[in-house]
């Protein structure tokens, strides 16, 4: 079995046990991706039809406005799922893209690959289910620490729970995403 598999199923099992059974199944619904560094996972205006189990590298998930300005909504770093949810759920062109920010390697698993195991086998629904339970408790963590605190707390939040974001993320982008201009972002960081 590949070190990228043999990882994701550990991460997996760290959330919910699989029995051997469930492990059988999944297992050949894994495929390993590259990504180069600025290539897109994820295009905006694209249906996503896949789930990227994010093994090695790190992502950025952002929209763009009609004239062309980003901004930054999500990171991952290893041990991430990176989808456009609202896409890959409802089977809908992305209201987002996803963009590696260094070479990526990811294990993917179809969405009719995952629709199928979820019918098959209560416990991989059950992952699924404590997985989207996860990621909506850090939205909605992010999205009142965002609407709260001062441009200050929210670098501060951020070096405190979420160093590797700043070592890792471009700081243009790290702005962005705390919805700061980056002379701001750059004053903030030289006042520590």
């Amino acid at each position: 079995m590949q070190e990228a598999f043999q990882h994701c199923l550990e991460f997996f099992q760290s959330i919910h046990p699989l029995k051997s059974e469930s492990v059988e199944a999944l297992l050949p619904c894994f495929s390993l991706k590259s990504f180069s560094k600025k290539e897109l996972l994820v295009q905006q205006d694209q249906v996503s039809a896949e789930l990227n189990f994010i093994y090695s590298g790190s992502v950025r998930e952002f929209f763009e406005d009609t004239d062309a300005n980003e901004t930054n909504t999500w990171f991952g770093l290893e041990n991430s799922i990176a989808i456009s949810t609202y896409s890959f759920f409802s089977q809908k062109p992305s209201l987002t893209n996803i963009q590696a920010l260094e070479d990526v390697q990811a294990v993917v698993i179809k969405h009719t690959d995952l629709l199928k195991l979820f019918d098959q086998f209560h416990e991989i629904e059950r992952l699924g289910r404590l997985m989207v339970e996860h990621y909506l408790v850090q939205i909605e963590e992010m999205k009142i620490i965002l609407q709260t605190l001062s441009a200050r707390e929210r670098y501060e939040y951020m070096l405190k729970n979420k160093p590797e974001f700043i070592q890792r993320i471009p700081l243009k982008y790290l702005a962005s995403f705390l919805g700061i201009q980056l002379e701001t972002l750059s004053r903030v960081r030289n006042q520590k």
